[in-house]
């Protein structure tokens, strides 16, 4: 009895030391500091062939629909009067640091209306495997209305970036902040142009899409490949509907994002973006700009339907060259 009681106690006390211990745990924890940045990198270069698939999912459909209706699909549709258009076409600054001076108009006190307002997107649904979808809205109802809001609430995986921690059912303001409907997120916005006011003149853009756009193939005459259409916008930067724009409705800065400035503007940047004053990713991004959720570039679908990360170093004049549909400029591709 006595042997086997010390044989017992021998082998409790060949255990671990506390100081055997601790190595054992430096050990692991160093291997874990080796190993999560590498799952992380894998795990964020999944996230962006996914992103890159969206857009080329896109791309696909802006095809598709194009073949069956001769032009691209509007970036939303507005079915009250059009306003008349000037003689003379707008000549937009250099580099204008804000409209709100040296003459430029302000927003008007009472948003216009800019119903329905279903977008490039809800025009696609047909041709991205969403044809049940589609056929549910009722596009002659505005995307506000409580007929529509169970499907403007509902996740559209294609219109999410896998890296945007911003996704998902969100409520619309109003310009007092007060409620106006839920919907659900994306992660994409379509190219407005070079500059531009989409809040008040939704209608004078330069790029692939505005208010009740149909640029056809042939009117983007520098080039296809040269002419960017769909990019990437945040929803961890800006929530906005995939659905469409909503009349009364702002677009803001979302609370934490990654910028710093936080700005209200009003329904028609829902869908559309532009090229503006600032570089992509820029700290000072306001929500009519594309900013996203992968460090370092930003994700574009151009015209010809290849999709191509453009860094957010890339110089200015490059960016309005690729953000015109016909602004006869000549520019590099080479990012």
């Amino acid at each position: 009895m006595a042997t086997t009681a010390n044989r017992e106690k021998s082998e409790f006390q060949r255990g671990f030391t506390l100081i055997e211990v601790l190595v054992v745990i430096a050990i692991i924890g160093t291997l874990l500091a080796l190993i999560l940045p590498a799952v992380q990198a894998v795990r964020e270069a999944a996230r962006r062939t996914q992103c890159r698939n969206n857009l080329k999912q896109f791309g696909l459909a802006l095809h598709q629909y194009h073949e069956s209706h001769a032009t691209m699909p509007p970036g939303y549709l507005f079915a009250g009067p059009m306003p008349v258009i000037a003689a003379s076409p707008i000549v937009w600054p250099s580099s204008p640091s804000s409209y709100m001076f040296d003459g430029w108009p302000p927003p008007p006190p009472v948003p216009p209306p800019q119903d329905p307002g279903w977008n490039w997107i809800t025009m696609l649904l047909p041709h991205l495997g969403q044809t049940s979808l589609y056929r549910q809205i009722d596009l002659n109802l505005p995307v506000r209305s409580p007929v529509n809001a169970d499907k403007v609430t509902q996740s559209l995986s294609l219109a999410t970036c896998p890296s945007d921690s911003g996704f998902g059912v969100f409520t619309v303001l109003r310009m007092d902040g007060s409620p106006l409907t839920d919907a659900s997120t994306t992660s994409y916005a379509a190219v407005f142009g070079k500059y531009g006011l989409i809040n008040i003149n939704p209608d004078t853009g330069d790029g692939t899409f505005q208010r009740n756009s149909r640029v056809r193939s042939q009117d983007i005459r520098d080039g296809l490949s040269q002419t960017i259409t769909v990019g990437e916008r945040a929803a961890l930067f800006t929530k906005a509907p995939w659905a469409g724009v909503m009349t009364t409705g702002t677009v803001r800065t979302t609370p934490g994002a990654p910028v710093f400035t936080s700005t209200i503007e009003e329904s028609p940047c829902m869908t559309l973006a532009r090229i503006g004053s600032r570089s992509l990713n820029h700290r000072f991004s306001e929500p009519y700009d594309f900013f996203s959720a992968h460090d370092g570039q930003v994700f574009f679908l151009f015209a010809d339907g290849s999709v191509r990360g453009i860094g957010s170093g890339v110089d200015l004049k490059i960016l309005h060259s690729l953000a015109t549909r016909s602004g006869g400029e000549s520019v590099t591709t080479d990012f």
